[in-house]
């Protein structure tokens, strides 16, 4: 199974769930450029279970605990001033599981989950392909895109690119108390939940991508659909501007106040609005872009539901066991940003 992202870098993960240990290999990245490794390990803490960024996300976080420190074992060395740079032609970075037991899993080896990808697993490859914890298809995975993600954020930055994320609704709900209550009550009734994250970047240049497949919104949503869980993406007004008339959707092209003081190479054009998200005809127009992804409430509860096992191929009740995530959505919002970084990192590149 193809598990390789990008055209101008190369971003390969390694590993399972409950294997060992779980990695990444970065190709394709400029020798010499450095990046912080306190600032990576900081990113890294934002997607680790066990380390709950505010109440919501202590609510719904499984009790499974893995520091998520990142051992490189390839491709940097020590620049001094406690910043690691680029050396060779592929970084090579690891994660140890410490906290995995595959016990929990023991029935789900032959019981698909349904709403997981073990029935479209068990299909292509048989019940070989049935993984504890969901092998490749874990969320667990998510950790080695943060990894290429969190240095590239970096590398971004010192271009003066920010990206930043945020969940906006769970469960349907977008205030924290009303949240908070969808919360308790899929917990008592042993079920999940799903939720959007919304994602913004800042000082992307005008110009990158280009028309049919070489559209910036491919190679972002090419990107945020690697992540489990996710199934649908929209930018700007998304779904809700097919519902606008295009006198109300269209972005009024407008000149700065002061084209004078506009930067050398600059273009002293931007837009009223914003329902484009950034991005008109598969290219960057300059302005800040915004899309949204959706995610599915988490597949594997312990609510009962009908499934197959297909060790007798009979339909069984499964009531699931072991630590999941209530939710994803809280520890996804690091991931989501790690997404666009590689996408648009990967665009850059490509770029004259």
């Amino acid at each position: 199974m193809r598990r390789e992202y990008g055209e101008n870098i190369s971003i390969s993960i390694f590993g399972e769930s409950h294997g060992d240990e779980i990695g990444v290999v970065i190709g394709g990245l400029p020798e010499g450029v450095c990046f912080d490794p306190e600032e990576l390990a900081a990113f890294m803490a934002r997607r680790a279970p066990g380390a709950a960024a505010d109440c919501v996300a202590e609510a719904v976080t499984t009790p499974r605990k893995e520091p998520d420190e990142v051992r490189f074992t390839a491709g940097v060395r020590d620049a001094g001033g406690g910043r690691l740079c680029i050396e060779g032609p592929e970084v090579r970075a690891e994660i140890v599981n410490q906290d995995h037991c595959a016990a929990d899993y023991e029935e789900l080896r032959t019981v698909l989950r349904p709403g997981h990808a073990d029935l479209a697993v068990y299909l292509k490859v048989g019940a070989e392909g049935l993984r504890p914890g969901g092998g490749r298809f874990s969320g667990r995975m998510t950790a080695p895109m943060c990894i290429a993600g969190g240095i590239l954020m970096q590398l971004l930055a010192e271009r003066g690119i920010t990206i930043s994320a945020y969940y906006t609704e769970i469960g349907g709900k977008t205030s924290e108390e009303e949240i908070l209550c969808a919360i308790r009550r899929a917990r008592e009734d042993q079920d999940s939940l799903g939720g959007i994250v919304e994602c913004i970047v800042r000082g992307f240049p005008a110009g990158v991508g280009g028309p049919l497949y070489e559209g910036l919104e491919g190679k972002i949503a090419g990107a945020v659909f690697a992540i489990p869980a996710v199934k649908g993406i929209e930018f700007g007004s998304g779904f809700a501007g097919s519902r606008y008339r295009g006198s109300r959707n269209n972005d009024t092209i407008l000149l700065v106040d002061d084209p004078e003081g506009v930067p050398s190479g600059s273009c002293p054009l931007r837009t009223e609005t914003n329902h484009a998200g950034g991005i008109n005809g598969g290219i960057s127009n300059g302005m800040e872009i915004v899309f949204r992804a959706a995610f599915k409430p988490v597949p594997t509860i312990g609510a009962p539901q009908r499934t197959v096992d297909i060790s007798r191929m009979q339909e069984v009740e499964l009531r699931a066991q072991g630590r999941h995530d209530l939710c994803v959505v809280p520890r996804a919002v690091p991931v989501v940003e790690a997404a666009a970084a590689i996408a648009l990192y990967d665009a850059l590149a490509g770029e004259p």
